[in-house]
C-alpha cells in the first residue's frame, strides 16, 4: 500500500475516497488534522479524510490548501496526527495521502501495521453521523514564523533580491508571502489554488520557461516548487537551473558552516553524488547514508542528531525545522545564502559536477526485474563495493552506479556518476541493455 513517500496512485483507480476515509479512520485518535494540494480530485479525498476521522471518533481541524510541511507543522502544534492529501510531484491524475504524527511521516513500522488491518478489512468507510470539526486559521502564520526564526532576516531585507517565485501548488499560500515579508521582491507566477499550469515536478525541462523569464526582468534567482511544497528548485541569475546535486551542495555548505563547532553530522541517500561526501569532509563534518525517501532520511536524522538532511530531488529537512521536507524554508535558506554569499551561478561553480546520467525504464513488475537485474549485474564482474539495502549501489575506483526502483511509480532508475565520460559510457551501455532486458 505505502511507497517511499505515503500512499500513491491514480485517482479513481489505485485511490478512491472509500480507501481514504478506511486509511484515516486507522490512523486517526483523538483529532486528525489535514490538508491538501491544489488536485482536483482533493476536495473529495479531504471530505473522506474528514468522514473517516469521525468514523474513528476523533476531531477533524481542516487546514485547507497547504504544503506538506504546514500539515507536518500543525501535527506538533495540535499534539495529533495528520494526513496530506498529495501526490506531491506527480501528475494531476494522481494523489494519495502522507501519514504524519510528530512532524514527521510516520515510519515503516506503522505503515506496516496499517496495512495489515487494511488488508484484513478493518476501518469504516464513512461516519454514520457527524463529529466536531474545526479550521485552522493560523496554520500557514504558524509555518511562516517558524521560518523567520531560522534565517538571517536582517540581511535579506538589506539586500532584498528580485525573485521570481513559481509554486504551481500548495506553497502558493505561502512561499510569495513569506518572502515578500523577508524584504525581497516578489514576482509570483503559477500562483493558482485550482489547477496546475505546468507539471508538478520542478525539472530543468518543465521550468525551461522560467529561465528566458529570469533573464527577461533581471531577476535575481528564480524559486520552484511541485505540488505540495516539499521540493526547491533554483534557477540563477543567467537562467539556469542548477544541478539539484550542485544544490545539494550549496545547502550542505551552508548548513554545515554555521553550525559552529561541535559535532557535524548531515544525512543523504544512495543517490547522494561524489561532490556531497566532499562537501561534508571539507566541512569536518560526517555523512551518513539512507535509503532513498525522506522518512528515511528524517529518521535518522532524528537518531543521529544530524543538523541537516538532504536529497539530490530538491528535498531538504532541518534539525530545527520539521522533520519533512520544507521546500518553504529552503526557499528562505537559499534567499538567505544568495544575501551573503552572491550569485548562485558562481557559488555553483564551486562544485564542479563529475559526468552523469540519469535514465529511467518503464517496469510493469519492478520487484521481479530488480532480481533479473540483480544478478545480471553481478555477471558483470565490476569490482568495487556494493550497498543492497536499496537498490543496487556499486561503488568503484572512479565513480558509482544506482539502480533501484522507484517508490512511486512503475519504472527502474538508473543513476550513475563517474570522473570520465568514457567510463561513464561504457558503464551506462551496459547497464542499461541489462534493464532493458529485465524490464
Amino acid at each position: 500500500m505505502f511507497g517511499t513517500s505515503g500512499i500513491r496512485g491514480v485517482f479513481g483507480k489505485d485511490i478512491t475516497p472509500a480507501l481514504a476515509a478506511r486509511v484515516a479512520s486507522l490512523f486517526a485518535q483523538k483529532r486528525l488534522v489535514a490538508g491538501r494540494d491544489i488536485r482536483g480530485s482533493g476536495p473529495a479525498l479531504l471530505e473522506a479524510v474528514r468522514a473517516g476521522a469521525f468514523s474513528a471518533g476523533a476531531e477533524f481541524i481542516d487546514l485547507g490548501i497547504v504544503p506538506t510541511p504546514t500539515v507536518a507543522l500543525a501535527t506538533r502544534r495540535h499534539s495529533c496526527r495528520g494526513i496530506m492529501v498529495t501526490a506531491s510531484h506527480n501528475p494531476p491524475e494522481y494523489n494519495g495521502l502522507k501519514l504524519i504524527e510528530g512532524a514527521k511521516e510516520i515510519g515503516k513500522g506503522l505503515e506496516r501495521e496499517i496495512t495489515r488491518r487494511y488488508s484484513a478489512g478493518e476501518g469504516s468507510a464513512g461516519a454514520e453521523t457527524a463529529g466536531r470539526a474545526a479550521h485552522d486559521a493560523e496554520a500557514v502564520a504558524a509555518h511562516k514564523n517558524m521560518v523567520l526564526g531560522m534565517v538571517d532576516a536582517d540581511a535579506i531585507a538589506r539586500r532584498k533580491p528580485l525573485v521570481i517565485v513559481d509554486c504551481n501548488g500548495a506553497a502558493s499560500a505561502i512561499t510569495p508571502a513569506l518572502l515578500t515579508d523577508l524584504g525581497c521582491t516578489v514576482v509570483s507566477v503559477n500562483s493558482s489554488l485550482h489547477c496546475f499550469n505546468r507539471p508538478s515536478e520542478p525539472s530543468a525541462g518543465n521550468l525551461a520557461y522560467l529561465s528566458d523569464f529570469v533573464r527577461e526582468v533581471g531577476a535575481d534567482f528564480a524559486i520552484a516548487h511541485d505540488g505540495d511544497g516539499d521540493r526547491c528548485a533554483i534557477i540563477d541569475e543567467k537562467g539556469a537551473m542548477l544541478p539539484l546535486d550542485a544544490q545539494l551542495a550549496i545547502m550542505m555548505a551552508h548548513e554545515l558552516g554555521g553550525s559552529g563547532s561541535g559535532a557535524k553530522k548531515a544525512i543523504s541517500t544512495v543517490e547522494a553524488s561524489l561532490t556531497i561526501r566532499e562537501v561534508v569532509e571539507k566541512a569536518g563534518g560526517k555523512l551518513e547514508i539512507t535509503p532513498v525517501g525522506s522518512t528515511y532520511v528524517a529518521d535518522r536524522l532524528e537518531q543521529s542528531g544530524a543538523l541537516f538532511g538532504g536529497e539530490p530531488c530538491g528535498e531538504y529537512i532541518y534539525r530545527d525545522g520539521v522533520h519533512v521536507p520544507d521546500a518553504v524554508l529552503a526557499a528562505a535558506k537559499f534567499a538567505e545564502i544568495f544575501c551573503r554569499e552572491g550569485t548562485f551561478s558562481k557559488l555553483a561553480a564551486r562544485y564542479p559536477q563529475n559526468p552523469m546520467a540519469r535514465e529511467k525504464f518503464p517496469a510493469k513488475d519492478k520487484r521481479g526485474a530488480m532480481e533479473k537485474i540483480r544478478k545480471a549485474v553481478a555477471e558483470l564482474g565490476v569490482q568495487g563495493t556494493i550497498r543492497d539495502d536499496d537498490g543496487i549501489r556499486m561503488d568503484e575506483d572512479g565513480g558509482w552506479f544506482l539502480i533501484r526502483a522507484s517508490g512511486t511509480e512503475p519504472i527502474v532508475r538508473l543513476t550513475m556518476e563517474y570522473r570520465g565520460k568514457e567510463m561513464l559510457g561504457e558503464r551506462k551501455a551496459a547497464l542499461a541493455a541489462i534493464i532493458r532486458k529485465s524490464t
